[in-house]
């Protein structure tokens, strides 16, 4: 049971299914994105272009990974992995898995499904990674995201974590033991931009799941869905609109979730 509680003023590409025989596939774009079965090829940035490929066959030659398996910690601290959060939000789904060369494509992982939305934690290995989504026993690419072609033209997504550099309070520029003697701050120098313009750390990727933007159920819009516990007694707000602002937190007694929403005047 999870209710709503409100206080305050109110004032790129198909690919066509691969057949028998030696018929070459064509690839070409849907709106839906759909794409050929069978697990894909090589890609320009591996180190190994004539890996085995697949070109035909269904999606289920993988091994399923069970909702119940244990799945490797996303969390680890390592400085060669970077926790990186994959989306699928397009609908069109009621089971969505995914796979990629961060697996070998060899597994199918089962994503976690909040709402219309379907999520899932990785921790990939710094580099160039593609992967695909599986929705409902058919391949999909998400369009709003960054595709890469394979050696074979299948379309795949595609991310780079290269140059991820993660943030470990050393340089916390709200630290004011950080800032400059104001006795040695005087000087003709200008001082460099780069000084003053530091972006705050990142958002946790687990923390992104805001509940109060997933839409509520048909038969109860009173009702929301059961909120990852991540997220619990985090407090949220919007930016202010018209004089207005709009606070929210989430908190947990026993098996029951109450989500309070606080209205503001600004």
């Amino acid at each position: 049971l999870h209710s709503r509680r409100r206080m305050g003023n109110f004032t790129g590409k198909e690919g066509v299914d691969g057949k028998d025989g030696e018929q070459q596939a064509i690839y070409n774009a849907d709106a839906n994105n759909r794409t050929e079965p069978g697990r894909p090829g090589a890609f320009p940035f591996q180190d190994n272009p004539t890996m085995e490929t697949h070109t035909g066959g269904k999606s289920d030659h993988m091994d399923l990974v069970s909702a119940g398996q244990q799945l490797p910690e996303p969390y680890i601290a390592d400085n060669d992995v970077v926790p990186t959060v994959f989306r699928w939000d397009h609908g069109g789904g009621r089971q969505v898995y995914i796979t990629g060369t961060f697996n070998n494509w060899e597994k199918q992982i089962p994503m976690h499904r909040s709402g219309n939305d379907f999520t899932y934690i990785h921790n990939l290995k710094k580099g160039k990674h593609a992967f695909k989504f599986i929705v409902d026993d058919e391949w999909r690419f998400a369009p709003d995201q960054q595709t890469i072609a394979d050696i074979e033209g299948r379309i795949n997504n595609f991310i780079d974590v290269s140059e991820f550099k993660a943030y470990t309070g050393e340089d916390d520029f709200m630290d004011p033991k950080a800032l400059p003697d104001p006795e040695d701050s005087w000087s003709q120098v200008r001082p460099e931009l780069e000084e003053y313009t530091k972006e705050p750390p990142p958002l946790p990727p687990h923390l992104r799941h805001i509940i109060l933007n997933k839409v509520s159920p048909i038969n109860d819009s009173t009702a929301l869905s059961i909120p990852q516990h991540v997220a619990l007694n985090h407090l949220y707000c919007t930016a202010i609109k018209d004089g207005m602002m709009v606070l929210g937190i989430t908190q947990r007694f026993r098996e029951k979730f109450v989500t309070t929403i606080y209205y503001s005047n600004i």
